[in-house]
């Protein structure tokens, strides 16, 4: 609609609400009879929300709109939009002109009268008669729609020949117009393209130590980690995720051997000689070898806020990349400004993402390290909040640590709003553990508003709960796709409750040849095996869980095979182990349910299920979905439960 020039017809009508006008004609708007000073995007903005006022607008057809092609990312319209409303006057949290339809885009909601053109406000001042006529048009038919003037048809009828020439005349007319539409689509899409280059994808690896003491082995890994994260921000290029990369880092393939692997464009390499305090960094052309980059940096390791800084400039200029200006300045945001805070916020993350109880310990130490260091270090925070979640994992009860984890991201959270790491924490407590979906909705919606690329397993098992099968699809492929070599179930758990039992033992088969040692993955093999009537091999694989994960997987699952099999001895032998590991550590009572639905004692079943979500340990798309309780799922108290806990059977 708007081109460079803006150009608008000088009569257009002035447009009026509360105590704004906005001039098409001088291109001016005022508030209170003074000229507001707005950037001619910003006014172009509020024109487009003021002419489709009452519409939702999607982001796209705003961004296609105002920009008019040229690549922006959605922050760029959120940061026009609070400008508007701070020179308007106007609350984002209780909208009076624009309002925030999240994800999707804004409507403007306030009422538009029209005024006269003519003479600027800042000169004439609005008449008693336009406040009348503001006051008329207050009625239940709405603003009045602004369309251009049509002309009248003569007071004389039209014989029925001129009738019908007209109408023909009309027709050619407005063929010709479609056809001009579409060509201009044709091209405007056609022009899109061709100036939206191809992407270019970059593998950062690990950097090499040398000279390192005694506990500074998180630094090459936590340093190619926060370069990934950075170039990770630039919509021109595609950044393999760390979780990929680290699983060639150990080869000892060459660099460029290993970009192949990971079919990227480039990849970026270091060393890192602590003693001398010396960075030296390469990026290669994974297609020739060609050597873009060596340079030894000079930049100390005492500060290495200007080592990245420093070496995302170099990389981004020798791949030759067009950057935004908004892109510079998320990829140069620093979440603190204290080096020694950043340091343990890069030893925090590193452990949390070992296999062990005792490291994710480490990191809790660290991620609290940092925020003693910096008290308003939003994104230790998060990562705290973060490692609380994972203590589930080493048999410690939701009681213990959820709250604990909700205290943090809500700090976070006071601190910063902006950080899509702590709302997608929250989306998870929300929909794992308080069963508030709309709550879970919000906060997921938010992450991805501010980061479009966000991926999260836990969405989509959100997503299952509640019945949303072909979204949660969607998510789970994602989230394989990006993190192939992740110990992680997510897509064969989607298979598998979604009855692919095929598929599901392709993904596991894949993740076991990766890692043999994977006792989650054995466990959900048995259950696939068992729904395909493979009865023996569901009990080798359950037997492998127990044995890999001393008893943390796999007792439920065998209990319940057996109990299936009428094998009934064996499967009470499996709830005593059941209550004797819960004298040691947490144990889901969804373990007990699922053994109590195959032997049929449906009265038990439903205690348990009650107990595990009084617990907060049920999973929703295991309730939901899961096939081991499919005999219970006719009996309406089971259908009440449901309805109770929110997921409507």
């Amino acid at each position: 609609m708007f081109g460079d020039a803006f150009m608008t017809p000088r009569n257009s009508p002035a447009f009026l609400f509360d105590d704004v006008r906005v001039e098409p004609a001088t291109f001016q708007a005022f508030k209170a009879g003074n000229v507001i000073q707005l950037e001619p995007k910003a006014l172009k903005l509020l024109l487009f929300l003021i002419e489709n006022r009452g519409r939702l607008i999607e982001k796209e057809e705003i961004l296609d709109t105002i920009w008019n092609g040229t690549h922006v990312t959605e922050n760029a319209l959120a940061r026009e939009i609070g400008k508007l409303r701070k020179t308007l006057g106007d609350d984002p949290k209780a909208a009076r002109y624009i309002e925030t339809v999240h994800t999707r885009g804004y409507r403007f909601i306030a009422e538009v009268t029209l005024g006269n053109s003519g003479s600027s406000y800042a000169r004439e001042a609005v008449s008693t008669e336009v406040g009348k006529d503001r006051e008329d048009t207050n009625s239940e038919t709405g603003p009045p729609a602004i369309s251009p003037a049509m002309p009248a048809w003569p007071s004389k009828t039209l014989s029925t020949h001129s009738m019908w020439l007209a109408l023909a005349l009309i027709g050619v007319l407005g063929l010709s117009i479609l056809t001009g539409i579409k060509l201009w689509k044709r091209g405007h899409k056609t022009a899109v393209a061709s100036a939206n280059p191809a992407m270019t994808s970059v593998a950062v690896l690990p950097f090499k130590s040398s000279g390192s003491s005694e506990g500074d082995e998180y630094l090459g890994v936590e340093i190619a980690d926060a370069l990934t994260a950075r170039l990770a921000t630039i919509k021109r290029l595609s950044i393999r995720p760390m979780a990929t990369v680290l699983h060639y880092a150990n080869s000892s393939q060459n660099p460029t051997a290993i970009g192949s692997l990971l079919k990227v464009d480039y990849i970026l390499h270091g060393e890192i000689d602590k003693s001398k305090q010396q960075v030296t960094a390469h990026l290669i052309r994974v297609r020739d070898g060609a050597q873009l980059l060596a340079e030894n940096y000079d930049e100390k390791l005492n500060d290495i806020f200007q080592l990245e800084d420093s070496l995302c400039a170099r990389v981004l200029s020798n791949l030759m990349v067009t950057v935004q200006s908004e892109e510079i300045q998320r990829f140069r945001r620093h979440y603190t400004e204290n080096q020694q805070a950043y340091e343990a916020f890069l030893k925090g993350h590193f452990f949390m993402a070992k296999a062990t109880k005792e490291d994710l310990n480490k990191s809790i130490d660290y991620f609290r390290q940092a925020i003693d260091l910096d008290p308003e270090y939003a994104m230790a925070y998060a990562g705290l909040s973060d490692s609380y979640m994972r203590l589930g994992r080493f048999g410690i009860g939701p009681a213990e640590f959820v709250p604990k984890s909700r205290a943090a991201v809500m700090k976070a959270l006071e601190l910063d709003e902006t950080v899509p790491y702590a709302h997608s924490m929250l989306g998870r407590i929300a929909f794992q553990y308080d069963w508030d979906f709309p709550r879970a909705e919000h906060e997921y919606a938010r992450a991805r508003e501010l980061q479009p690329t966000l991926v999260h397993a836990w969405y989509a098992a959100y997503l299952m709960t509640l019945n949303r099968v072909p979204e949660a699809e969607v998510e789970y492929r994602k989230f394989e796709e990006f993190l192939p070599f992740l110990a992680d179930i997510g897509m064969a758990q989607y298979f598998y409750l979604t009855r692919q039992y095929d598929r599901a033992v392709d993904v596991l088969n894949g993740k076991l040849k990766a890692n043999p040692a994977f006792p989650a993955a054995h466990e959900a093999l048995g259950r696939v095996y068992e729904q395909q009537g493979r009865s023996q091999q569901a009990i080798e694989e359950f037997q492998k869980a127990i044995n890999l994960s001393v008893g943390n997987y796999g007792v439920g699952a065998l209990g319940h095979i057996y109990a299936a099999l009428g094998r009934k001895d064996e499967a009470r032998n499996a709830i005593r182990k059941l209550d004797q590991r819960s004298r040691l550590s947490y144990v889901s009572p969804y373990e007990k349910a699922v053994i109590y639905a195959g032997l049929g004692e449906k009265d038990e079943t439903l205690k348990y299920l009650q107990k595990a979500f009084d617990e907060r340990s049920l999973a929703g798309p295991m309730l939901r979905f899961d096939p081991r309780l499919n005999d219970l799922r006719a009996d309406p108290r089971f259908q009440e439960f449901m309805r109770r806990v929110g997921v409507t059977p």
